[in-house]
């Protein structure tokens, strides 16, 4: 076991070793606003890394970093963004901890009874359920301190690290409210979060979706199942201007007729 756990922390320390020196080389030349795993990937681009290569080591690397450096973070923000979780109301972390505690007692369980057989297999099998359990808390913590963020014209939307996109005010109508979403696996939607949206936005030109490890679809269509969609709804509407009354002609007068 305690080789097997061994090479695991191996393994996490030689991608953590590569992340670090792309990121010293990298250190006071990105922009302050990145979160962690745009961060990541910015330093590895910037280090010769081609896109999708940075963007796998970017995944992982931030995967680590959630699970076991984030414990006293609190969610991502820059500078004049307004920020909207997606965990709370429909019980999306509650229900991805519990994921990973059962992760955990099936990882003991099968330990003890293949180990009883044969060594190597548990040794890797202690591994790969290792790393499992470590992506589920990972991405938990993503979901957790990665907010939807409002930065003047620019929406960005993430779903913790499985996907992200940048919506412009101008391209994007938002309906608020018991809206009418399509059914989950709709071609050109996205659902973002567990449950019934209560924001959807309808793009006039489709945009692209980043997902986990570089790769990526197109979207027209996304649903948001927000904790405040009332500060959301808010935030936004202040951003759109009025539509302005049309000038009215007075009607000419009876003495003119």
């Amino acid at each position: 076991m305690f080789h097997s756990m061994g090479l695991l922390l191996i393994e996490i320390g030689a991608v953590a070793g590569v992340v670090l020196i792309a990121l010293l080389r990298r250190r006071g030349r990105g922009p302050r606003s990145l979160d962690v795993p745009e961060a990541i990937h910015d330093a590895l681009a910037s280090a010769g890394l081609p896109d999708r290569a940075a963007r796998v080591l970017a995944t992982e690397t931030a995967i680590f970093y959630y699970a076991l450096a984030s414990w006293r973070k609190r969610p991502f923000a820059p500078p004049g963004a307004r920020p909207f979780s997606y965990h709370r109301r429909n019980a999306y972390a509650a229900i991805l901890y519990a994921v990973f505690g059962v992760a955990l007692v099936e990882m003991a369980a099968v330990d003890l009874i293949v180990r009883a057989r044969h060594l190597t297999a548990a040794n890797v099998l202690l591994v790969i359920d290792g790393l499992a359990a470590l992506w589920i808390l990972g991405f938990v913590r993503a979901v957790q301190l990665r907010p939807i963020l409002l930065d003047g014209d620019r929406l960005l939307i993430r779903n913790g690290l499985s996907a992200s996109v940048e919506v412009h005010r101008s391209n994007a109508t938002i309906e608020f409210g018991r809206v009418r979403a399509p059914a989950r696996g709709t071609p050109g939607y996205l659902r973002v979060a567990m449950g019934e949206p209560n924001a959807l936005i309808t793009l006039r030109e489709p945009a692209a979706v980043r997902r986990a490890y570089g790769s990526a679809r197109v979207v027209d269509r996304i649903g948001l199942v927000l904790d405040d969609p009332k500060g959301f709804e808010s935030a936004w509407r202040s951003l759109v201007p009025p539509t302005p009354e049309p000038v009215r002609q007075p009607l000419p007068s009876t003495s003119a007729l």
